[in-house]
Order: C-alpha cells, then sequence, then structure tokens
C-alpha cells in the first residue's frame, strides 16, 4: 500500500502543473481550475490500478483532464464577471486573452492548451485527442486565426 501510495503521489506532483493548466485554459478561473484538476487526480487515483499502458501516462492523464474540463464546462453558467488577469503558475494571463479563448470551440481550445500552452508536438497532441496530426495542424492554425481576430492582431 505504501509503493501504491508513493507512486501516486508522485504522479501528481509530475503532472499536476500541466493539468492544472490545461483546466484553466477550459475553465478561465483559478478556483474552477483547481477543481477540475482535483477531480482528475481524484479519477486517476481509482483508475491507476485499471491502467494498461497502451498510451504514455502522460497521454492517459491527460485524456481524463479533458473529459473531466469539458464535463465541468458543460456544467456552467458564468454570470460573474472575471478580474483583469488571472495568476496561472506564477504568470498573469490578460482577461482578453482569457476570453478569447473561451470563445474558441472546444477542439480549438484544445489544440492551443496542448500545443501552444502546454509544448506538446502535434504527434503528442494528436495521440492525446486521438485525431490526425493533420487535423491538430489545420485546428491549431484556425485557433490562432481566431485569436489573433478577437484580439485584434490582424489588420
Amino acid at each position: 500500500m505504501i509503493k501504491r501510495t508513493e507512486r501516486l503521489d508522485s504522479i501528481v506532483r509530475q503532472h499536476y502543473a500541466s493539468v492544472y493548466r490545461l483546466a484553466l485554459s477550459m475553465t478561465g478561473r483559478p478556483a474552477d481550475a483547481e477543481d477540475v484538476t482535483q477531480e482528475v487526480f481524484v479519477a486517476v487515483t481509482k483508475g491507476i490500478d485499471s491502467f494498461r499502458g497502451d498510451a504514455a501516462l502522460s497521454t492517459w492523464i491527460y485524456r481524463i483532464a479533458i473529459r473531466t474540463a469539458v464535463r465541468w464546462r458543460a456544467k456552467q453558467v458564468t454570470t460573474e464577471s472575471l478580474p483583469e488577469t488571472l495568476p496561472a503558475q506564477n504568470v498573469a494571463v490578460p482577461i482578453d486573452l482569457i476570453k478569447a479563448l473561451n470563445a474558441l470551440p472546444a477542439d480549438a481550445r484544445l489544440v492551443i492548451a496542448l500545443v501552444a500552452i502546454e509544448g506538446l508536438t502535434h504527434a503528442e497532441a494528436s495521440d492525446i485527442l486521438a485525431i490526425p496530426e493533420g487535423t491538430v495542424a489545420s485546428r491549431l492554425h484556425y485557433a490562432r486565426k481566431k485569436l489573433s481576430e478577437k484580439l485584434s492582431l490582424t489588420d
């Protein structure tokens, strides 16, 4: 039992920041991102014994995080105003960027979160999302174009 607990602690320490950043990009609010992150690691703890190793552990955790964040987002109705910036792991994220990200379709937001925010390769994002690499590239292009338009970065 101690080895399992130590293993789970190690998994949480290793993947917490990535899951939190993904959750923040999906929820737009630090408190909600914390809630989603906790739900993810509860699911990881419950399911770790059934993890078969067909994919990398990080891929499995990202898939759980994505499903959890999408379910969370589907339940939410936000009426509160957001502050000017949102802290994310010691980095202030401009609220305009958060609003622009939240306005994107979920598939585009996920690709941006995985590739542009988490720094994963197109191949890694492809594996996590179970879509072809070309689809990752096209969604990333679409998402960047829409973000530029929403943030008035294009002429």
